[in-house]
């Protein structure tokens, strides 16, 4: 799924992602309802179909795809129309589906890149999914959705996005899949690109804090205090290479700063 507005610079690399992955997959463009015709015309491969308005902005616009899709789809994933899957997302789906019984949930390592497509560095990210709880509590986002993979039974039993949240109905959609109790899985592969840039509504910092805040607590009520220190000395000693490396391209700085102030165009 891509939801877009049909004008976005890198659509067409966002596009190109997914017809280069080495198995045939439905891609679903959410698109205002006037440029339905054009779009489809664009891209003829994909189904093209109505959004939810402005009104119901990026995650409405998926629950839309959601809604729009043929009925016998088992996995998703979705992406913005300024991001990418990266090569190694083709590898993630073909070992985790062939599991005997695969988790419904997938994640894996995801490339920061600004405009011009350049890396920052590789995003921080959790290995094991137990610790996950605690880093939210921490008010750390352990993992990001580019590349991340659904299966079914996970749509059917939560429903559609939680379009309250402007910013973080991804991270309500997966921390309310957790803590229902369906199992997550990490693979060490590359399988997304993040693409930072100047006016992306991420860079909403103090939106995106509030939001996380209150779908944490909601979904994870109750985290033991030592846990909580135990998970964010871990991560930050096993995520120490990418923050060096990201402190090397744009200097020692937060994601929550990066994103407000977007990347470096060189």
């Amino acid at each position: 799924m891509t939801p877009t507005l049909g004008t976005s610079e890198f659509l067409d690399h966002a596009v190109q992602s997914v017809t280069s992955l080495p198995f045939p997959v439905l891609h679903v463009l959410s698109v205002p309802e006037p440029m339905v015709p054009s779009l489809q015309s664009r891209f003829p491969h994909a189904l093209v179909v109505k959004d939810a308005g402005k009104e119901g902005a990026i995650y409405g616009a998926i629950n839309a795809a959601l809604q729009a899709a043929p009925k016998d789809w088992a996995w998703f994933t979705y992406i913005n129309d300024d991001d990418a899957l990266a090569p190694d997302f083709g590898r993630m789906f073909t070992e985790h589906t062939a599991r005997t019984n695969p988790e419904p949930v997938t994640y894996g390592n995801v490339r920061l890149i600004n405009e011009k497509g350049n890396t920052i560095s590789f995003l921080t990210t959790e290995r094991s999914p137990s610790f996950i709880p605690a880093l939210l509590h921490a008010e750390i986002s352990p993992l990001n959705q580019q590349g991340m993979l659904f299966r079914r039974d996970v749509v059917d039993a939560l429903g559609k996005f939680d379009t309250q949240y402007r910013l973080c109905a991804d991270l309500d959609f997966w921390a309310r899949a957790m803590a229902a109790g369906f199992g997550f899985r990490h693979y060490p592969l590359e399988v997304g690109h993040f693409r930072i840039r100047r006016g992306q509504l991420s860079g909403d910092v103090s939106v995106t804090v509030r939001e996380q805040n209150e779908i944490v607590h909601r979904a994870f009520p109750k985290m033991n205090k030592t846990k909580q220190v135990i998970a964010k000395w871990r991560y930050r000693f096993l995520n120490l290479p990418r923050y060096v490396g990201r402190a090397r391209s744009v200097g020692w700085t937060s994601s929550y700063r990066l994103l407000a102030n977007g990347a470096g165009q060189s």
